[in-house]
């Protein structure tokens, strides 16, 4: 677990400044630069590449993670085996691109009486979703050499100071609005080429067109494993981004944009996740590996821990800072319907924590085949919500379907984890830091608070440190995280 705490640490740093970027971009620059509208039509062609992405990338990123192992022998083995995957990938597609031309009509229909604009962005929605699928196939290589820091400061900075770059630009009349939806899907490309660069340069990667010398055992094997990891790639992304389309679908573009802001201020909770489960997804899969099922138990436990508690701290900061953030948000009063929202999908994050690196262990492990059961029911779950809440509720109603997917999704993984591997992820210590988190809370909502929302912000994240921190240090849910604020509570003798 020490490789992946220290990885983490740093990828951890480098996804809270990519979300103190993403909130300048998201919260103040945007609403500002731009009419709902155009916000609104920004975010749809991004998840609507984001979504098709994993139909073109068939499983290859995560079967990377998996079989890398196996080939991690020297520059000319591993080298034969990630050239065998970017051809594979060129071809697949070559092959989603053609199919999608059969049924683009019916896909795009779905817009076009609230978000006919949609359509006119096809061939950079394509664009950006090829692209998307060779980041990905980088960014599980670097994954599975056990580095996930470059392509972490890529993804969570680069790409956000591009797009608040060139929407400062378009804010300045240098380019118009169209050139801005352009670049910022170069931005994307240019990632990918620096991601290419950084692992020529390390002498990390070399390409190696032998590759007609694996085993045709191996890539029966390999295509097998590719077609059920899709189906699970395509339900993750499923529910993190279907909502915002049928949002845009059934509402328009300019509620988009409001519930794309809500949505983003409820993620930001996640990211304590997104670094222990990046680095934990290789070091499961080569747990399994070779036959270590006891390492892959105490991960499943620590990550359920560890990451409920970091997400309710990040919950509890967000929830007491909403009206000081819509406050001094530029429109604060056009997107303070979006409250709700936050709170809802801030909890569906929060429950998606506590369950653990449930999704990775399954893909993991020999039972990787079950994950397209889960996955048809995640689809029809969260389609099947939205339909039925969104034009009920509005964006509310998205929010909510998203909560109860998300829920319901882990139960059934747990359950199934359960059955098979027989060990789940929570223990005392999960009650415990639920209540603290309520108790840390409670205190937060009765202390009096001052009039300007950036002193009562700034007040009540002093507090949120100072009473969670103490209660942690007290109580001792998580040996781990205790280890990490020990230091603090030494020096300040507390």
């Amino acid at each position: 677990m020490g490789v992946i705490i220290k990885q983490s640490a740093y990828a951890s740093i480098i996804n809270y400044i990519g979300v103190a970027v993403g909130a300048i971009n998201t919260i103040f620059l945007f609403p500002e630069f731009f009419t709902q509208v155009e916000y609104g039509l920004f975010q749809a062609m991004v998840s609507m590449a984001i979504i098709l992405s994993p139909f073109a990338q068939v499983g290859l990123p995560r079967s990377i993670v998996r079989y890398f192992p196996r080939f991690n022998k020297g520059l000319r083995s591993s080298g034969r085996f990630f050239t065998f995957v970017l051809i594979v990938a060129f071809f697949t597609i070559a092959l989603f691109i053609g199919l999608f031309q059969l049924m683009d009509q019916w896909v795009f229909g779905f817009f076009e009486k609230n978000a006919p604009e949609l359509f006119h962005q096809y061939w950079l929605i394509i664009i950006l979703a090829s692209v998307l699928v060779y980041i990905s196939i980088f960014e599980s290589f670097y994954k599975a050499q056990l580095n996930v820091v470059i392509p972490t400061f890529l993804r969570e900075f680069f790409l956000k100071m591009s797009s608040g770059l060139l929407a400062l630009m378009f804010f300045l009349d240098y380019i118009s609005f169209e050139w801005f939806l352009r670049l910022c899907v170069a931005s994307y490309a240019f990632s990918l080429l620096l991601l290419i660069i950084i692992l020529l340069v390390k002498g990390q990667l070399r390409f190696n067109f032998s590759i007609f010398q694996l085993e045709n055992s191996f890539i029966k094997e390999m295509s097998k494993y590719m077609l059920f990891i899709m189906a699970g790639a395509v339900g993750s992304i499923i529910v993190l981004r279907i909502d915002q389309l049928m949002v845009t679908g059934f509402l328009g573009t300019a509620e988009t944009a409001i519930y794309t802001i809500a949505f983003f201020m409820g993620t930001v909770i996640e990211i304590p996740r997104r670094s222990i489960s990046q680095m934990s997804d290789a070091i499961i899969a080569n747990a399994f590996e070779n036959e270590r099922i006891d390492e892959v138990k105490k991960i499943y436990k620590q990550s359920s821990i560890n990451q409920l508690i970091l997400g309710s701290f990040v919950f509890i900061l967000v929830v007491i800072n909403l009206d000081n953030i819509y406050a001094i948000m530029p429109k604060g009063d056009e997107y303070s319907s979006g409250k709700w929202v936050v709170i809802i999908i801030g909890l569906s994050k929060l429950v998606n924590m506590g369950f653990g690196v449930n999704s990775e262990i399954i893909i993991s492990s020999k039972h990787y085949k079950s994950n397209i059961y889960f996955v048809l029911i995640l689809a029809a779950l969260t389609i099947g919500l939205n339909v039925l809440l969104i034009p009920e509720f509005g964006l509310i109603g998205a929010a909510l379907a998203t909560f109860a997917s998300i829920f319901l999704f882990n139960l059934i993984k747990m359950i199934y984890i359960y059955y098979r591997l027989q060990f789940q992820p929570f223990s005392i210590h999960t009650i415990s830091a639920l209540l603290l988190s309520g108790l840390c809370y409670f205190l937060l909502s009765i202390v009096p608070q001052f009039s300007n929302p950036i002193l009562n912000g700034a007040y009540l994240t002093f507090l949120c440190f100072l009473i969670f921190g103490l209660l942690m240090l007290f109580f001792k849910p998580s040996k781990e995280i205790t280890k990490i604020i020990q230091p603090i509570r030494d020096k300040f003798n507390l």
